[in-house]
């Protein structure tokens, strides 16, 4: 027996015989000359195969029920990408410099388009990599190179091993036999987790060498609760597993059921909960499990890096997004880019400290065209839908001041072009800088509302970089000076009378979701695997309880005493399947 740890992304218990989904190899596609003269025939068969490609995704979407329209926004998403006409520009570019076959132009091609994302090391940037290499396989495919790998018929029930698994592969699954899926690489906002969290499908991702480690046959567990994978378990642990399976499933089905019930605690008190949006398909999720709008909607999905998205393309996309939320809020947050993130176009110098360094709003010295830009397409979706604009990393008074006339200007222009927009659209910040939140009573005369942003706050007020391994044990949301921050600008909101919420990961753990509420805190922006869960915590105490917790908590001198009693003292509040 063998026990792998890797990221839960999509909850459930599935156990059976694995099947291992082997490589392709359609990297090694061999560069092959032609003559000049065969220059109009390969491009024409890249032309014939995106038909080809775009039929077959077609096929695979009129499969797909209606009611699955996460796995629908996505296959169709794949379906434009084979027919992005840029990409197709560039292919035949490379064909008739290089002089090379289509599927040795598409391999080129697709190369660079590789080496640009798998360089960027934010999850929702780098994570589009894997769609990259679904289009390059679709396009081979359709030239004849066969790379598709079938995972539509089972004779029986298997759970799919593999090193990585393209969301065209996920939704032609068979859906019938497939129990779940383990795979190497990926994280919680690939496609293929919101795909298999959209089929509730168990999947674990980020699993080290598991490809190495198992054979087709072998009896898995996935465990889509902790993430734990296990090889050939022993009678007594599958003996284990099938009974918290069976426990499980019952309680995700009630904590799915019960999803339409007010996030209420005991006594009466409410809670809004909204979501934490990564990309527009998870929206529909989201809502579908509860959400009352979505409290922070990053818009970095939209910069690829290569080029600036436009006003209409940015436009029609925060449309689309308001347009699912209905009447709930739905709060746009301005471009977060540069340190972990995505870099722009003529960005390349290197800096020692990127998180201290040029990012995000900082970056408008150098970018004001692109600011005015989403500014003006923020506006203009705003006449459509209850929207509201966050700015991040706001460390000075100065900088709000800043955003601020830049909206009135973006205002004034689209008053002279006559283009509707909702002129009282609030504009708030998020406070994650330690200057912010010990300015939180000057901040608060500029700023419509607060929402405090817990992933950065945490980091700089403990001075950890979040994503480094060698320190992460010192990243410690129980720490005694972030929650005298927190509860400072809960304070200092309130005094100003202005909304408050939080938008980090914190509020997504039961556990501080209840320390928070002990904090203040009536507004939860949460993961949207999170909100059934995080809603039925809040259904179980009274505020009372969660006053006292944080009471107490605020006595701890150490992290580590705090991190403790918290533990202990929410046990019996807290979801347990088994």
């Amino acid at each position: 027996m063998k026990v792998c740890e890797g990221i839960p992304v999509s909850p459930g218990i599935a156990f059976c015989q694995a099947f291992v989904l082997r490589s392709l190899d359609e990297g090694s596609v061999i560069p092959r000359s032609i003559q000049k003269d065969g220059i109009e025939t390969e491009v024409q068969r890249y032309k014939d195969a995106v038909k080809k490609a775009s039929a077959r995704l077609d096929k695979e979407l009129n499969k797909l029920e209606e009611q699955d329209e996460i796995s629908r926004q996505i296959l169709g998403s794949h379906r434009n990408m084979v027919a992005d006409p840029v990409f197709a520009k560039e292919v035949a570019k490379c064909i008739q410099e290089q002089y090379v076959k289509a599927e040795s132009a598409v391999h080129i091609v697709m190369a660079g388009y590789l080496k640009r994302f798998e360089s960027m090391e934010a999850a929702y940037i780098s994570e589009r990599v894997h769609d990259l290499h679904d289009m390059k396989r679709n396009l081979l495919e359709a030239l004849g190179k066969s790379v598709s790998r079938n995972l539509s018929s089972f004779e029986s029930e298997v759970i799919v091993i593999g090193h990585n698994l393209t969301p065209t592969e996920t939704t032609s699954m068979d859906k019938g036999k497939v129990r779940g899926f383990a795979i190497e690489v990926g994280g919680r906002t690939s496609h293929t987790a919101i795909i298999a969290r959209a089929l509730r499908l168990p999947a674990v991702v980020g699993v080290k060498g598991i490809t190495r480690d198992v054979r087709d046959g072998d009896t898995v567990i996935i465990d889509g609760y902790s993430g734990e994978v296990i090889i050939n378990p022993d009678e007594a642990t599958l003996k284990t597993y099938k009974a918290r399976a069976e426990v499980a499933d019952t309680y995700y089905r009630e904590l799915v059921s019960d999803v339409g019930l007010p996030a209420q605690t005991i006594d009466g008190y409410p809670i809004r909960i909204s979501a934490n949006i990564e990309l527009p398909d998870e929206i529909h999720t989201a809502m579908e499990w509860g959400a009352e709008g979505v409290g922070l909607y990053r818009t970095e999905f939209l910069y690829d890096g290569k080029e600036l998205p436009d006003e209409e393309t940015q436009f029609k996309s925060y449309k689309s997004a308001l347009s699912l939320v209905g009447d709930h809020p739905l709060v746009f947050r301005l471009m977060d880019l540069g340190a972990d993130k995505l870099t722009l176009p003529g960005f390349d110098h290197e800096e020692q400290n990127p998180f201290l360094g040029c990012r995000s709003l900082r970056l408008v010295n150098e970018y004001p065209e692109m600011f005015r830009t989403q500014i003006r397409a923020i506006l203009r979706a705003s006449h459509f839908g209850n929207a509201k604009l966050m700015l991040p990393m706001i460390a000075q008074l100065e900088e709000v001041q800043r955003f601020k006339k830049l909206i009135i200007e973006a205002q004034r222009e689209l008053d002279k072009e006559e283009i509707p927009y909702n002129p009282d659209l609030e504009v708030g910040i998020m406070v994650e800088v330690p200057a912010a939140a010990l300015s939180a009573s000057q901040l608060a005369r500029e700023a419509q509302f607060f929402s405090i942003g817990t992933n950065d706050l945490i980091q700089y007020t403990v001075a950890v970089d979040r994503v480094n391994e060698r320190v992460a044990h010192l990243y410690q949301p129980c720490h005694p000076a972030v929650l005298r921050l927190i509860k400072m600008i809960i304070e200092e909101a309130g005094k100003s009378q202005i909304p408050v919420s939080i938008c980090g990961e914190m509020c997504s753990e039961p556990a501080y979701a209840i320390l928070l509420m002990g904090l203040g805190l009536r507004n939860f922006s949460v993961s949207p695997v999170a909100i059934p869960m995080i809603k039925k915590v809040i259904r179980q105490i009274t505020m009372k309880q969660a006053r006292e917790t944080a009471q107490d908590c605020l006595k701890f001198k150490t992290a580590d005493e705090c991190q403790s009693f918290l533990n202990v003292k929410t046990r019996r509040w807290l979801p347990n399947p088994w």
